[in-house]
């Protein structure tokens, strides 16, 4: 192998190898000249050797300084400060620490007015549901905390009821097996989330809008026993509430979740009010038992179920006794290749005194079920980009769709969703 080397210092040509023209112009004049000396005029000798010497000393002087400024590119800033770490940077050397975000919007076209749906609530046209950013810092020990802020249509479920909102804020303090939360935190119960980016299906299930809370404003703790098992307990102020609600009494929740094996993951939250009024606006104890699973088939197809049981007692008033409703979700989720997935929902809600349908018109003390059947295709053709196409339709025993004119709605939806 050929090794090539760099101009070699000399006297005449300093650490660059340039020749200057005055040494290059002795240099033809020794050539020239006799092998043992310069042919050069001796009066003009030694003020020619003090100019050359002067140049060369120039041009080692001009080298030196590119070569500094070469070797470290800090000290040719402006004000000789060494460039500040971008924001990537820093978020990428500091464990536990993330800036994540979407936004979302969505075509929606109903044959009805919307009813029992917790976002998608146009008839026909597009609307800008979500732009959310969460910062956190949550590392495996110590303390850290979240906030996730949300804008768009869908955020008028929070506080206040306007397109802006914090969706979630707590702050953490993890050691070991244990993690303790307060603030406001994501509920424990269902399988589907605020997100569209973490369900397959557009719109969200009856499960979610009718029996499901959203978020608590309380304190969580979660000791994990091991992979299989880990067990939460906590206080709260009730479903969907900022404050504790005048009349109303504390909530607890209990839950337990895991993953026993590479195919199967599962959780449960049991939800106990002793005098709420979520599910009716009359005072009474209200109970809600959510049950989730997940069975992964294969790679590419997978399942999952979702139970909800509910009870409200004085649902319609003192004296009216207990209220109940039980609700089932089936999905199913296959994937025909990297970039497609087809996904499926079935439900089924036995609203036994009526609970559930007095959201969208029904009597309360009115039996009524429920049911409602999705097809989605989600489509990723980049990283960061999710489109959605959805066909679903929702039947009731009752007369609820259309002012109570109807006992069908069939919606057909769109979403494009783009996460950073």
């Amino acid at each position: 192998m050929v090794v090539r080397k760099g101009p070699r210092e000399t006297p005449e040509r300093g650490v660059h190898g340039v020749l200057h023209p005055l040494a290059r112009k002795l240099q033809k004049r020794m050539a020239g000249g006799r092998s043992c000396c310069l042919d050069i005029d001796p009066a003009s000798d030694s003020a020619n050797r003090s100019a050359l010497r002067r140049i060369l000393m120039k041009q080692a002087t001009v080298a030196a300084s590119l070569a500094l400024a070469f070797a470290f590119p800090a000290l040719a800033h402006a004000d000789g400060t060494a460039p500040a770490p971008s924001l990537g940077a820093v978020i990428a050397a500091t464990p536990g620490l993330s800036l994540t975000g979407y936004l979302a919007s969505t075509y929606t076209h109903f044959d009805t007015t919307p009813a029992l749906r917790q976002f998608d609530t146009t008839q026909n046209g597009f609307t800008f549901n979500q732009a959310s950013l969460t910062a956190s810092y949550l590392p495996s020990s110590g303390f850290g905390g979240s906030v996730t802020l949300l804008g768009g249509s869908d955020a008028t479920y929070l506080p206040g009821g306007t397109q802006m909102g914090v969706a979630n804020a707590f702050v953490q303090y993890a050691q070991g097996n244990l993690t303790v939360m307060a603030g406001r935190l994501p509920t424990l119960a269902g399988m589907e989330v605020v997100s569209p980016l973490g369900n397959n299906e557009i719109s969200r299930s009856l499960l979610f809008y009718s029996l499901e809370p959203i978020y608590h404003t309380g304190l969580r703790t979660a000791y994990a026993v091991n992979g299989a098992l880990t067990v939460t307990a906590g206080v709260n102020e009730g479903f969907n509430h900022a404050t504790q609600v005048t009349g109303t009494s504390k909530t607890i929740e209990l839950g337990a979740s895991g993953s026993p094996t590479k195919m199967f993951s599962y959780s449960a939250a049991y939800y106990y009010t002793g005098t709420g009024t979520y599910y009716t606006g009359s005072p009474g104890k209200e109970q809600l038992l959510d049950l989730v699973g997940n069975f992964t088939a294969t790679d590419a197809l997978n399942f999952g179920l979702n139970i909800d049981l509910v009870s409200k007692d004085s649902y319609n008033g003192v004296g009216s006794g207990s209220g109940k409703a039980d609700g089932y979700a089936l999905y199913a989720n296959y994937a025909i290749n990297d970039q497609f997935t087809l996904s499926g929902r079935g439900e089924y809600l036995d609203d036994k005194q009526g609970i559930a349908s007095a959201a969208a018109g029904g009597m309360l003390g009115t039996p009524n079920k429920l049911k409602e059947l999705t097809l989605a295709l989600n489509y990723t053709p980049v990283k960061n980009v999710k489109l959605a196409a959805e066909l679903r339709q929702d039947k009731s025993d009752v007369l609820i769709f259309d002012n109570g004119s109807k006992n069908k709605q069939t919606s057909v939806e769109l979403l494009a969703a783009y996460s950073f």
